[in-house]
């Protein structure tokens, strides 16, 4: 194959030859930019599932050129020319004559646009700055500090050790933190600082920088970049780094730096300091000698930054909301609440986490026995740092007379109990008040799951959905629902004590995600009308079981849209 590799890319008009290095030969092919002699050389085999990569044989004398890293490879220095995400591309494997030659010219490509546009080059060096400084960090020790930092200012921060014995999670990283703040609502963290489980490691500073320069080429570079960084810094911010944070008497130190890349774009990376004795920070060739500097990797482990990378909406992070019912759909409602960024959940629910919850619900097995809220309020503060998450073991209506129910932003009701709902509704209405409400409720045998949002004021209420579509007057049934009503549809193990509906964690998860989807959009203003949503499954489970379906079942194909829930016959809305 490597000879019918060199005939097809030969025929395609490349100068190639072929090399002894590693384990046997290699292809090398030669090409000019710019008055360069550039060798790549290939060193990958088929079967090809990606773009092969091609190195650049001694980088070196290019110079600085963006997303080539250099290596060594069987003796010879090499650069590795990153020019796609590996898993970014769909490759015809079955014809790696065609790949080679892509791959090939991609290489080529973009090294000519390194070599030829030194502005251009520059930049994507300032780009890809944190990528390249991760190339010289240590990579047994590649756990990244964790940087509790909210605003890129000059400013003193205290270093937090790991906790004694933690293998994984969060309590097993280094943790930069401002140094006269409190962890601010991080609640397992905070709490781990609070019984000492962990100290005080050394001092940390953050130094914005002004005029950023690529990160070094090697690790053995360091100290000349960090004294080259040092002296280019305003003399205003050299000067308070002297007089105030030179003062120190540390036998570690760590810094954070910060700066602007390109479009505006925001870098951190960080460094550690070691020396043998208690010594001021070093900021000057002559004290530097003594100290060995490394490069560390950095998140950024503030509320603003985390929440929003992670695909959370920081807008959400005050609102209040309330999740009543906290069983398969009700819990799923709420994990994806604070996944969104919600840190004010108060969920409701009496019950206990049984066994029979184990394969339909969020919550772990070691949480049988406990109360739900109690479980999954744990649970969700330790998935979600600056989750507040709080419990109460209430029913629904307990729930409504002891608390001010105008003080949330939304209610979301996912007990599966019409009558329940419906009382809840009427109270709303007799004390006059104005929350937003989701109710949402889950079909047996995969037919489907249900919402509606009813916002005061609005045209449309939870009792539209319960207008008969026959009659036009309120009955006692969801004219949503897609099973008929006055039939069997609970199964049974043990008898009457043992009876449970028939469905799957997929449908309690859809039904959840439906409903927490329609939640944000209110509470994010994008959904400003009352409506209702439905997800519609297959029937074959519920034909199996002999149990009859409605006609919207049948006329259905409306799946997740947001249709309006008012109806005309509905004699609260019309009055």
């Amino acid at each position: 194959m490597l000879s019918e590799i060199k005939q097809h890319l030969i025929k395609q008009g490349f100068n190639c030859t072929t090399i002894e290095a590693g384990a046997g030969e290699r292809i090398v092919v030669e090409t000019t930019i710019l008055n360069h002699s550039i060798q790549l050389m290939m060193v990958e085999d088929p079967p090809y599932y990606s773009l092969p990569g091609f190195f650049l044989i001694n980088p070196d004398f290019l110079g600085r050129l963006a997303h080539v890293s250099v290596h060594e490879y069987a003796g010879i220095q090499i650069g590795a020319v990153c020019v796609n995400a590996p898993e970014s591309l769909s490759v015809n494997f079955e014809q790696p004559l065609l790949v080679v030659e892509e791959s090939l010219r991609r290489h080529i490509s973009l090294l000519e646009k390194c070599i030829t546009n030194p502005d251009w080059n520059h930049s994507e060096l300032l780009r890809e700055f944190y990528s390249d400084w991760l190339r010289i960090c240590d990579p047994d020790s590649f756990k990244p500090l964790l940087a509790n930092i909210a605003r890129p200012v000059l400013q003193t921060l205290s270093v937090y050790s790991p906790v004694n014995g933690k293998q994984f999670g969060i309590e097993s990283h280094y943790m930069v933190h401002p140094a006269d703040d409190s962890l601010s609502g991080i609640s397992d963290i905070q709490l781990s600082i609070q019984k000492d489980n962990r100290r005080i490691a050394g001092k940390a500073v953050v130094i914005p920088i002004e005029t950023l320069t690529p990160a070094p080429k090697y690790s053995d570079a360091l100290d000349e970049w960090y004294l080259h960084t040092i002296s280019s810094l305003p003399i205003k911010v050299r000067t308070e780094l002297q007089q105030k944070y030179g003062q120190w008497r540390e036998t570690a130190y760590w810094v954070v730096f910060t700066a602007k890349t390109v479009n505006d774009e925001r870098t951190w990376f960080a460094l550690k300091l070691s020396g043998k004795a208690k010594k001021a920070l070093p900021l000057s060739d002559e004290k530097l000698k003594n100290w060995k500097l490394e490069a560390l990797p950095i998140r950024l482990f503030n509320q603003e930054n985390t929440v929003e990378r992670g695909g959370g909406i920081l807008t959400l992070a005050g609102k209040k909301v309330a999740v009543i019912g906290v069983g398969s759909v009700g819990s799923e409602i709420a994990h994806k609440l604070s996944a969104a960024g919600i840190r004010h959940l108060t969920l409701v629910d009496p019950d206990l986490y049984e066994i029979n919850n184990l394969y339909r619900h969020i919550l772990e097995q070691h949480w049988v026995g406990a109360p739900k809220t109690v479980a999954l309020s744990v649970a969700l503060q330790r998935q979600f740092p600056w989750s507040c998450a709080q419990w109460k073991l209430d029913k629904l209506m307990e729930f409504a007379r002891s608390s001010r129910m105008n003080d949330f932003d939304l209610i979301v009701i996912a007990i599966g109990n019409p009558t329940q709902e419906r009382l809840f509704k009427q109270y709303l209405l007799d004390t006059n008040s104005k929350v937003a409400v989701i109710n949402s409720w889950l079909e047996g045998y995969g037919v489907g799951g249900h919402a509606t949002l009813d916002i005061s004021n609005a045209k449309g209420c939870l009792l539209c959905s319960y207008v008969c579509q026959e009659t036009g007057c309120r009955g006692l049934v969801s004219n949503m629902n897609f099973i008929e009503p006055d039939q069997v549809t609970m199964k049974s193990v043990a008898g009457c004590g043992e009876q449970f509906i028939s469905y799957g964690a997929a449908s309690s998860a859809q039904t959840g995600v439906m409903a927490a989807n329609l939640a944000i959009r209110y509470l994010e203003g994008k959904q400003t009308k009352s409506c209702k949503v439905s997800w519609k499954g297959l029937d074959e489970d519920a034909m199996a079981e002999g149990i009859r379906l409605t006609h919207r079942y049948y006329n259905f194909s409306s799946s997740l849209e947001y249709l309006p829930l008012v109806d005309e016959d509905c004699d609260v809305c019309t009055h």
